[in-house]
């Protein structure tokens, strides 16, 4: 599997070195190519973390200094994000609100040992349909602003909010479906499950809960897999799974498969196990070694996988929706709200020009991509 934005001699370094091998700088590779496919990738905090560990005595001085100023700024912005969360989460509290938090930052504060190993730009919140009004009320007192204001049902199932203090943009992204690319995963999924299934996350306090163990590596392996067509591979949610992996207990990798059969991903999930072993030497338990040996078939979702770039993906995606989609109804309305989307989404998405201009560009980029082979 690809890695998307890294050089081969970066991917080689960084693979030896996750893998506990001894490694020496390649007199032939770049510091500053190597520092910003690394940071690009999230791996920066944790590859300083992991350097200062072992004697790397031989690799550029200007690097390894680089790395700790990037680790220790990201170690100082994590005190103002936790501090603004923690207020969020009190808010939502006294709202009746009670979110569930999701990816990175729920995984910075349950999985890693220090949560500004793990960087992110937002934070992600989970919560049920019906509060996303009291919800969005509750951010915009707090000062925080859309990133879109219109309702677009068919294009996201999620709203971002973003404000700025002092330089600092604290981002947060509100979900009402687990999925934001796939509704038919997300009614599988059951969100009303989730919520029930939730653990608390006591480094941040008595109102923070995310997913539990087996839900967090179904999801993190769903939606690595929602990305793949796009862009390839992020280290660092190949890192995450690696974790997630190493954590299970028997009883949970038992079901993690037995789910994950259900669910019909054990295709998606295998290939994210597999992958993420082969950078990071993952020692799996016994259900999890069992489960790479299986062989699917038919699984809708495997398509997600595809190869081919941001094209293959839209259309992979779009199909899968469209063949979820339980009415023609819904499809017709899925249909027509991706074709016209809201004048907001669209100059937010192409910029200023003209709205005619702008919606002939995306009928005819939707042609071309659902007619080529």
């Amino acid at each position: 599997m690809t890695v998307r934005n890294l050089h081969p001699e970066t991917a080689d370094l960084l693979r030896s070195l996750f893998s506990g091998q001894e490694v020496h700088w390649p007199a032939d590779l770049s510091a500053e190519v190597f520092f910003q496919e690394t940071a690009g990738q999230g791996m920066a905090p944790l590859l300083f973390r992991r350097i200062s560990k072992q004697d790397c005595s031989d690799w550029p001085s200007d690097l390894l200094a680089r790395l700790k100023e990037t680790a220790l700024r990201q170690a100082a912005a994590e005190l103002l994000l936790e501090a603004d969360l923690r207020a969020l989460l009190q808010a939502f509290a006294e709202a009746g609100i009670q979110p569930l938090l999701l990816k990175g930052t729920a995984l910075a504060y349950s999985l890693y040992s220090e949560p500004w190993l793990r960087p992110r730009c937002d934070t992600d919140l989970l919560i049920a349909e019906s509060e996303r009004e009291k919800a969005a009320a509750v951010l915009r007192q707090l000062g925080y602003a859309p990133l879109l204001e219109e309702k677009t049902e068919y294009l996201s199932s999620q709203m971002s909010y973003s404000k700025a203090v002092q330089g600092m943009r604290f981002s947060y992204d509100l979900h009402w479906q687990i999925s934001n690319t796939n509704r038919q995963f997300s009614r599988s999924f059951a969100d009303e499950h989730l919520f029930a299934a939730a653990v608390p996350v006591p480094a941040l306090g008595e109102h923070a809960r995310t997913l539990s163990k087996i839900d967090t590596l179904l999801y993190a392996c769903f939606h690595r897999a929602g990305h793949f067509s796009h862009s390839g591979d992020r280290l660092i949610w190949l890192h995450d799974i690696h974790l997630l992996c190493q954590s299970l207990t028997d009883e949970e990798a038992e079901s993690f498969c037995a789910k994950a059969k259900q669910l019909e991903i054990t295709t998606i999930c295998t290939d994210a196990i597999t992958t993420a072993k082969s950078w990071f030497n993952t020692q799996l338990l016994a259900q999890l070694a069992a489960l790479l040996q299986e062989k699917t078939d038919n699984e809708d979702f495997a398509v997600l996988l595809t190869p081919g770039g941001r094209q293959v993906g839209i259309k992979n995606h779009a199909l899968l929706e469209l063949k979820g989609l339980t009415t023609w109804q819904e499809r017709i309305r899925f249909l027509l709200q991706n074709a016209f989307p809201p004048p907001e989404f669209m100059r937010l998405r192409y910029g200023n020009s003209a709205l005619p201009l702008l919606y002939i560009k995306r009928f005819a980029e939707a042609v071309y991509i659902f007619l080529r082979r």
